[in-house]
């Protein structure tokens, strides 16, 4: 039953090298700190009209141009919440997509979260809205009225969260007792769990940050295993999912569960390769080190995924923004 669930889900809709409209700008990046308790660093993607002048971020080749200026107009915002894992991530291994949006026309806001848990992963991005929403030279290039969010793998379930779910501490705890083999689901996350504090399952939804409407949103590899079809029925927005057909995250409890109990189907979309494929392709230095992050399956193009999820992104967010 499973099995032909997963293949009714996973049906590819629409042709995988569908294109969007060419990106009409360049990509601008600026690195600020958020103030907060704690403050916390924030990368802000946003179209410029200069040519772009890479420059490096440690091992990192950063797309964009620094502190470039804004173009002119009023830009759609995307939020971005990058995965965690035991290293708690960063959106630098994101950028070349957040870079790709910006050219698109999107001002993205990409917080560093660091080893943070899950509920402070939500605030964090509230946060880091806030403040892109007043900055002095960004703010005035935004339009509050069109807002979207992109999530992976961890990052996703702060995505669902920002969109109106309510975690559900209490399954998450049954499912993991139950299936301790799912180090992914269960004890993947920077704090060893993937839930907010237990002592805030009473209250979980007074905890979640009050924020602007999400208008859409796109789930990369969607870790949902924390949220049940009654948590999701305000995730009444378009959804999005990318779903990798050899992801080591497991599909029932998460993709396929999320598919069926989210009360507007979503269209979902599997492309090739493991978990990490949404992940840039990785420096030189890095390839020998950083193990499935960096390597895909046999025959897996991770650029050629990357361009064809960029600009489905980019029309699934201009027609829903």
């Amino acid at each position: 039953m499973i099995r032909s669930l997963l293949a009714t889900f996973l049906l590819f809709t629409g042709s995988f090298g569908a294109t969007a409209e060419d990106a009409r700008f360049h990509a601008g990046v600026i690195r600020a700190t958020v103030v907060g308790e704690p403050s916390f660093d924030s990368l802000y993607w946003y179209p410029t009209p200069v040519d772009e002048t890479p420059w490096q971020a440690g091992p990192f080749t950063m797309p964009a141009t620094r502190n470039a200026p804004v173009a002119d107009g009023k830009f759609p915002l995307l939020l971005l919440s990058h995965g965690g894992g035991l290293s708690g991530g960063t959106p630098l291994l994101l950028r070349e997509l957040a870079a790709n949006l910006a050219r698109r026309g999107f001002v993205v806001v990409a917080p560093f979260h660091g080893k943070s848990g899950f509920q402070e992963r939500s605030r964090q991005m509230k946060g880091a809205l806030d403040a892109v929403r007043a900055d002095p030279r960004l703010g005035a290039h935004t339009d509050a009225s069109k807002i979207g969010m992109v999530g992976f793998s961890l990052g996703t379930a702060v995505t669902l969260q920002l969109a109106g779910a309510v975690p559900n501490p209490g399954h998450l705890a049954a499912y993991c007792a139950a299936h301790a083999q799912d180090v992914m689901s269960c004890s993947h996350a920077p704090d060893g769990r993937n839930a907010p504090d237990p002592a805030l399952s009473h209250a979980a939804g007074a905890a979640q940050p009050i924020m602007p409407p999400l208008k859409a949103i796109a789930l990369l590899d969607p870790y949902a295993v924390l949220f049940q079809r009654p948590e999701l029925e305000a995730v009444t927005m378009p959804v999005l999912i990318f779903r990798p057909e050899q992801s080591a995250l497991p599909a029932e409890p998460n993709v396929v569960a999320l598919t069926t109990a989210l009360p507007r189907p979503p269209d979902v979309r599997s492309v090739p390769g493991g978990h990490f494929v949404f992940v840039d392709v990785c420096p030189d230095s890095q390839m020998s080190s950083s193990g499935d992050v960096c390597k895909d399956p046999p025959g897996v193009d991770r650029t050629a995924v990357h361009r064809a999820v960029e600009a489905q992104l980019g029309d699934f967010f201009r027609q829903h923004l």
